[in-house]
Parts: C-alpha cells; sequence; structure tokens
C-alpha cells in the first residue's frame, strides 16, 4: 500500500523528485548513490524511473529505507506515435506485475539487439568506436541505450557533446540510429496501470505529439510532466494550461542522470509535497 505522507513535512514543501535515473539504465550513478544524492539535496520523496527496467528498484529502496527517504518505485516505458518517442512514467508500480515484467524482458532483449546494429553504424560511418569496449564497460546494464552510447562516444573523444552525439549521429534520423520495436502509449499505459500504477508523460515538448494527449487522458494518463529542464517558461504555461482542461495532474522532476548532463539538475526542480497525495488518488488496478 502507498505510505503516508511524512506527517512533519508541510504539504506545500518542495521535497518530491519523481523522476531519476541511475546506471541501471543511462544514469551515471548506481541507486544506491542516487539516492545518497537525493537525501542530501534535501529530498524527503524521490522515485527512481530507469527506462525500461526496473532492476534497480530494490538497492534504491533499501538506501531509503536507510535514510528516512520516503520511495516510490518507478519506471520510464519507451513508446512511439506516429513515429516520435513518447515516454511513460509509471509510479506506485508493482515490479513484479506480468505485463510490465513481460515488456521489460522483451525491451531489455531489443535494446541489445539493437545496440549491436548501431554500432556496426557507426564503425560504417566511420566513428572509430570498438564495440567490444563499449560493451566491456556498459553490456552488464540492465538497460543498454543510446545514453550509454553518447556518453561512451564523449569520454573516448570521438564526439565532443552528448548533443552533438545525437545531433550528428544517433538522434533519430541520424546515420547511426536505430528504432526500437515500441509499444504505443496507450499500451504503456494499459501496462502502467495494470501494475498497480500511475502513468503520466515525461517531457512532453521533446515528443512533439501534444494532439494526442486528450485521447491518452481518456485511457487512464494521470498527469503531465509540466516542469521539466527541456521545458521554458512558455512550453511550461502550454502544458499547464492542457493539464487543467483536461484534468491532468501538473507534473515535474530534474530527470536527473548524474554527470549527464550534470548533478545540478537535481534538487532544482522539485515538486510539493502535496502532489504525492494526489498521484495516489490516481493509481491503476490494485
Amino acid at each position: 500500500m502507498p505510505q503516508a505522507l511524512p506527517g512533519s513535512v508541510s504539504e506545500t514543501a518542495r521535497v518530491v523528485d519523481l523522476h531519476l535515473h541511475s546506471n541501471a539504465s543511462d544514469g551515471c550513478d548506481p541507486p544506491r548513490r542516487v539516492i545518497e544524492r537525493a537525501g542530501a539535496a534535501g529530498l524527503k520523496v524521490v522515485a527512481l524511473t530507469d527506462h525500461d527496467t526496473v532492476a534497480g528498484l530494490a538497492e534504491a529502496r533499501e538506501e531509503c529505507a536507510r535514510l528516512g527517504v520516503e520511495f516510490v518505485e518507478g519506471v520510464e516505458l519507451s513508446a512511439a506515435h506516429e513515429g516520435r518517442l513518447v515516454h511513460i512514467l509509471g509510479h506506485f508500480v508493482r515490479p513484479d506485475a506480468p505485463a510490465l515484467a513481460a515488456q521489460i524482458d522483451f525491451y531489455h532483449r531489443d535494446r541489445y539487439g539493437r545496440m549491436g546494429r548501431m554500432l556496426a553504424r557507426l564503425q560504417e560511418v566511420g566513428v572509430a568506436i570498438d564495440p567490444g569496449d563499449f560493451l566491456r564497460v556498459y553490456g552488464d546494464a540492465p538497460s543498454i541505450g543510446r545514453g550509454q552510447l553518447g556518453a561512451y562516444l564523449v569520454e573516448k573523444g570521438l564526439a565532443a557533446s552528448r548533443e552533438e552525439v545525437f545531433q550528428d549521429l544517433i538522434g533519430e534520423g541520424g546515420p547511426a540510429y536505430v528504432s526500437l520495436r515500441l509499444i504505443t502509449p496507450f499500451e504503456a499505459i494499459r501496462i502502467v496501470r495494470e501494475a498497480g500504477g500511475a502513468a503520466t508523460m515525461a517531457h512532453p515538448v521533446l515528443s512533439g505529439v501534444d494532439e494526442v494527449i486528450p485521447a491518452l487522458a481518456g485511457a487512464g494518463l494521470a498527469g503531465i510532466e509540466v516542469e521539466h529542464p527541456s521545458q521554458d517558461d512558455a512550453a511550461r504555461a502550454r502544458y499547464r494550461e492542457l493539464a487543467g482542461r483536461l484534468g491532468l495532474l501538473c507534473m515535474g522532476g530534474s530527470d536527473c542522470h548524474g554527470a549527464r548532463p550534470g548533478p545540478e539538475r537535481m534538487g532544482r526542480h522539485n515538486q510539493p509535497l502535496r502532489l504525492l497525495k494526489e498521484l495516489k488518488g490516481r493509481l491503476g488496478n490494485p
């Protein structure tokens, strides 16, 4: 069952970050270190939401218990709508729920096959990458993706920045880009809700599919991320208005990956404690 709100903290206190990543997917730090940094940043409630994996949740949960930080079981499921990437966050999910476990297992296998093809394409376009060395560094990650690949290329001096890697090589439409076999955001919402969780859309400005958000709301979407590092004041105002019109929660989080793009993200996009209570009211099937 969801925990009670921390009794000694005001519901308006901005002490919640529901969008954090560890090296179980494309973050820099192990789950335990993510939680240590969250505690040092003064956070009282955190969610670990790694891409297409729940492998880091047990370690993060243990560290939260040690530090007295409330922990929310989370995941960030990859999806696509008409060729555009859409990321659906799940909070309060049961990690062993059958549909969620099956989808994670499928993505695990598909991601490794995709990475092999991307490494080959990078070599074909003249990038002097050593696939064996990359896999020695990142091959044990439960969820392997473009974030790790971009970081590796920068670390090896094969690119100037992660942004350059995505723009010139592995972003959508790039010469080394290979797509995943993605579910729809409607399916992702269903999977999260069947796992007992609340489904929200991460950084909608990056997906550019605002036209489908009303239909997603009708399918059980609980909220959209209004506050996110990628969204300027105009985008935040637009999504706040859209959320109000559709009865969606105004979500937010740092989307912190550690040193990629920078640890300063943690603690700068905190949400009020009352959001946690509101989100618990939107949970799916028990």
